[in-house]
């Protein structure tokens, strides 16, 4: 069930939520969190109702195995036997499903034999329940955390606002909350109006922005996977129609998650801090899928020495983390590629800043305003020229694409830019740059569509900056005030206005789904 589905709109939510509300009048706290379990999994069920003996499973194992664990001494050799069996067998069991055939296919490529695939059906949410429950159980075998209630942990791992794609939370972030009593009275339904105004906006950016520039993206690249060959500029187009569809796609669920959860009274950690406004790569991922970022920093590169054993060790560090964010992303050799470049421009962040002295304190530094501008410009593309991988079917296909981009496939202009550009197009096509009889899928609306949503993300304020007043998010910082060029602008709070412009938002964005219009978000896939 997808939160930008009209089941989930018209019919789960508003029984789930009235249904909270009911129960929690009544001020039995166990009741609700046995209700929200409930709910989180009839909706992690609705996809395929086979595997909820998979995520119980899951649960109990888990649960089970952190139960002995916090028994035992710190460090000992039982405990250790015992995180090593957890982390193996939850890893196992992602393995299976997510990579089998992935590692049939390589093995089946490199040694020439043939070996049938297995039928298998990914699990929904796998890669999430599964990290999240890793990071737990090595909290606990370091004593950091302990946990005695399986309805509470079972709600902290189904919670259906951040099952499905995250966040990644810890335990130590969300039991507390589910332990103490939910709001009630004037304070309930304060949470219900903030959460339903950021899940507005979550739901804006999905359905009206990051779904306009898949219907540009999808065109060039599944066009690559069929064997097509882009020309410079259908190449640049599809790549950057990518690049802000992924990132509205992404933002957009998590408002939708941070809202849904606020509803409930649950504030949930930022997973998502406008990471194209970053000025250098490190920066993009302390803003981009946070939580996931804070998992492989704290449980793969700190345990391999992290910075500790000199510049060539870190580096390689760093490489083999992001070769392992790739390959948990997906199941091909495309995703274990772009983890790979991102690893390289990490490491090539960290030469940089040691070959000019000023190493990772330069990240609190101010810039200029030609030094920052910059510095995003070149993050972004290189972002952009990333998400190639990230996007392609294939590497056969990601190869048209650069090729694309780097105009080994000409210089075609299609017929309306020449009309765009009147005598320049003319001037343009005399010097040897071709106009074919390309489909433009809406003339020049791309370039339109592409320089506005630049805009936005350049020169808008967050959610959660437009959201400040309300404590919108777990470690956000509520000083920072929304603002566009240095100048600070409105920030939400509830009135008879705003609520009729986010009703009315919300009633154009339900019309729009109930035509079909919408499609899945981009990290249920994972």
């Amino acid at each position: 069930m997808l939160f930008n589905s009209p089941e989930f709109l018209l019919i789960f939510l508003p029984i789930v939520l009235g249904g909270f509300v009911f129960i929690n009048a009544s001020g039995h706290t166990r009741a609700s969190i046995g209700f929200l379990v409930v709910s989180s999994l009839f909706f992690y069920g609705w996809w395929e109702p086979a595997y909820l003996l998979l995520i119980t499973s899951s649960i109990v194992f888990n649960f089970v195995i952190a139960r002995i664990l916090s028994k035992q001494t710190q460090q000992s050799r039982t405990a250790k036997s015992l995180l090593i069996i957890g982390v193996s067998t939850n890893l196992g069991a992602l393995g299976f499903f997510k990579y089998t055939n992935f590692f049939i296919d390589t093995f089946t490529s490199l040694s020439g034999k043939t070996f049938d695939g297995i039928y298998i059906i990914l699990p929904l949410a796998i890669s999430f329940f599964t990290f999240q429950q890793i990071a737990y159980l090595v909290d606990v075998y370091r004593k950091q955390a302990d946990e005695t209630d399986l309805l509470s942990y079972s709600l902290f791992v189904t919670f259906f606002p951040q099952l499905v794609a995250g966040p990644i939370v810890h335990h130590s972030e969300m039991m507390g909350q589910f332990k103490k009593p939910f709001a009630r009275g004037n304070e309930l339904w304060s949470n219900i109006s903030v959460g339903l105004t950021i899940f507005t906006i979550g739901l804006f950016k999905k359905v009206v922005i990051a779904d306009k520039m898949a219907f540009w993206s999808d065109r060039v690249f599944n066009g690559a996977q069929l064997g097509g060959d882009p020309t410079f500029i259908e190449a640049w187009v599809g790549v950057i129609s990518f690049t802000f569809q992924i990132y509205f796609d992404f933002s957009g669920y998590s408002d939708m998650a941070i809202g849904l959860a606020r509803m409930f009274g649950i504030r949930l950690p930022l997973n998502f801090d406008s990471p194209y406004k970053a000025t250098n790569i490190v920066d993009f991922w302390r803003r981009w899928h946070m939580t996931l970022s804070r998992f492989l920093r704290d449980y793969v590169y700190f345990p391999l020495g992290g910075n500790r054993n000199g510049r060539a060790r870190r580096y390689t560090n760093l490489m083999i983390v992001m070769a392992l964010g790739g390959l948990w992303h997906g199941a091909g050799w495309t995703f274990v590629l772009w983890g790979i470049l991102h690893g390289a421009y990490l490491a090539l962040n960290h030469l940089w800043w040691n070959i000019v002295g000023h190493g990772d304190e330069h990240e609190g530094r101010r810039l200029g305003r030609t030094k920052r501008w910059t510095g995003r410009i070149v993050t972004l593309l290189s972002v952009s020229f990333a998400w190639t991988l990230f996007r392609a079917e294939s590497l056969d296909s990601a190869i048209r694409i650069y090729k694309g981009l780097f105009t080994f496939n000409g210089i075609v202009l299609p017929p309306h830019y020449q009309e765009i550009m009147g005598d320049m197009g003319t001037s343009i096509a005399s010097l040897g740059v071709g106009f074919a009889n390309i489909p433009h899928y809406g003339g020049g609306m791309q370039l339109v569509w592409i320089v506005g949503v630049l805009m936005l993300v350049w020169l808008m304020p967050s959610t959660q900056e437009f959201m400040c007043k309300f404590d919108p998010a777990l470690d956000f910082d509520t000083n920072r005030k929304p603002q566009i060029l240095g100048k600070r602008v409105w920030a939400w709070q509830p009135s008879l206005k705003a609520g009729a412009a986010f009703g009315l938002a919300a009633l154009f964005l339900t019309t729009i789904l109930l035509q079909g219009q919408s499609g899945e978000f981009i990290y249920f896939q994972f």
